[in-house]
């Protein structure tokens, strides 16, 4: 079937596909290119990004340094943070660390999200300042967001003084023999990493692997397929070669203890652990956890009754999320034996084109109104690149922090850490800024008057240079 699938132009440049059963890897399927026109092939050691799946890997490493007294699931926010202020009625004491990792905290967030998924690492000494000053207050209940997991990370730093990235490796990984398994991308070679893709109907958009700084404690892990078949078998027997982490520590990551509300019509994800959903399909029970990212998407699904899982990991978002939903409820149904599941697969092969095709005149649609958007003024403006150099520069934003304006050649560039934006001249002073991926432009506008610029809701005002210092050189007229 997926080999059906990826012949469809646009649709992924490569998979990963694996299936086990007891201790034997039943399938180990990994078919294209890593990173798209290069013609550099994945194979079963290629390292693709998991996303969100990483939590499933981080309740583990809870549960077990809970049963080592390391830093109990009982602990509170107040607990770590003892001057730590939260926006009423929100009690950092009655908030624990199992609250955090089942998506029970009564919290939401953005800054916190988008600083750690597309700007730059947050230290844990940032995260008092950022918990008290951009949240906000929800309903109780379960939510699923990265905030928790993104709590427990700093939470572990600040009381043990190590990384959960070490602490991951020493606890999970390496125990488990999970040697492809990697929480910095620097560590090998660029031709092991598959990149991101994003299809535009007309060729793909390749994404680069996340770099360091944004591989956080809730999506910040990259596997090989080999390492996914160990990580499932392992999962399925609730069993450790090395004996840590203990049984207990996988049953209790995998025991729900909140109810979940995420269905369709066939499949309900009603339950949530501490790193895994609890699901119900045609009365079979099944732990799953999937990731997205742009230009990534993926999913692992353990049918415990069966000892048998499923992971599958696509290098593009080319409508996979409702590919990969219904390839999940056919592995459960013809691991249990239901009828009708081959009728789904071929079914999945016919609508995938249509899908596909959606998606990308979604896509299109939404950029083509924004950039009729009266607002830009039918991008008339065209400034010189001496007025293009009086945008760039050093600017500061108290919630997001240094973003840096520069021109590259004859076009300005704005830097947010990781995140890079083109910005093209609309009106005077006033810019489209183009992501990498395929989302429409943000406005982005130079206030002379104030000498700041107002992007993302945020002001960021120009940083003072120090005294006697020259204006920076822009790129295109420097002489080094």
């Amino acid at each position: 079937m997926l080999e059906q699938v990826q012949r469809v132009p646009g649709s992924f440049p490569a998979v990963s596909a694996v299936v086990v059963e007891g201790d034997a890897t039943r399938l180990l399927y990994v078919n294209g290119e890593a990173h798209a026109g290069t013609g550099v092939r994945a194979d079963h050691a290629t390292l693709f990004y998991v996303a969100s799946q990483t939590k499933s890997f981080m309740g583990l490493l809870a549960a077990q340094l809970d049963a080592e007294g390391v830093l109990p699931l009982d602990t509170t926010l107040a607990g770590i943070w003892p001057d730590l202020h939260l926006p009423a009625p929100a009690d950092p004491a009655a908030i624990t660390l199992a609250d955090l990792l089942s998506h029970q905290e009564p919290l939401t967030t953005e800054t916190l999200n988008h600083l750690t998924a597309y700007v730059r690492t947050v230290p844990a000494t940032d995260y008092p300042d950022l918990l008290a000053h951009y949240t906000e207050v929800r309903k109780p209940g379960f939510r699923y967001s990265n905030l928790g997991d993104l709590i427990y990370g700093a939470a572990l730093q600040v009381r043990t003084g190590r990384s959960w990235q070490d602490w991951l490796h020493d606890e999970v990984l390496q125990p488990l023999g999970l040697a492809d398994a990697l929480t910095a991308t620097s560590t090998v070679a660029p031709r092991r990493l598959a990149w991101n893709h994003q299809w535009d109907g007309e060729r793909w958009r390749a994404l680069p692997p996340k770099p360091d700084a944004l591989m956080h404690a809730a999506g910040g892990l990259a596997l090989s397929a080999d390492d996914m078949a160990r990580w499932m078998r392992v999962n399925l027997a609730r069993l450790s070669p090395s004996g840590t982490p203990t049984t207990a520590s996988f049953e209790r990551v995998q025991r729900p203890i909140v109810h979940a509300d995420l269905a369709d019509h066939e499949i309900d994800c009603d339950g949530y652990s501490l790193g895994w959903y609890s699901c119900g399909y045609r009365g079979e029970r099944v732990l799953m956890h999937p990731g997205s990212y742009p230009g990534v998407v993926s999913v692992t699904v353990l049918l415990p009754t069966r000892h048998a899982g499923l992971s599958l990991v696509i290098n593009s978002d080319s409508a996979i999320e409702g590919l990969e939903l219904e390839t999940i409820k056919a592995f459960i149904g013809l691991s249990t034996g239901k009828d009708g599941e081959d009728a789904r697969l071929r079914r999945i092969v016919i609508d995938y084109p249509a899908r596909l095709a959606k998606l990308v005149k979604r896509r299109g649609d939404a950029i083509a109104t924004a950039r009729a958007d009266a607002r830009w003024a039918g991008f008339a403006w065209r400034p010189s690149l001496r007025e293009l150099d009086a945008h760039a520069g050093v600017f500061e934003s108290p919630r997001l922090g240094t973003l840096r304006v520069e021109r590259d050649g004859d076009a300005l560039v704005a830097i947010l850490g990781a995140q890079r934006l083109r910005l093209q001249p609309a009106a005077a002073g006033l810019f489209a800024a183009w992501p990498q991926t395929l989302d429409p432009p943000e406005e982005f506008r130079y206030d002379a008057a104030r000498d700041a610029i107002d992007w993302d809701g945020d002001r960021f005002a120009r940083k003072a240079r120090s005294r006697g210092a020259a204006p920076p050189q822009s790129p295109a007229r420097s002489t080094r």
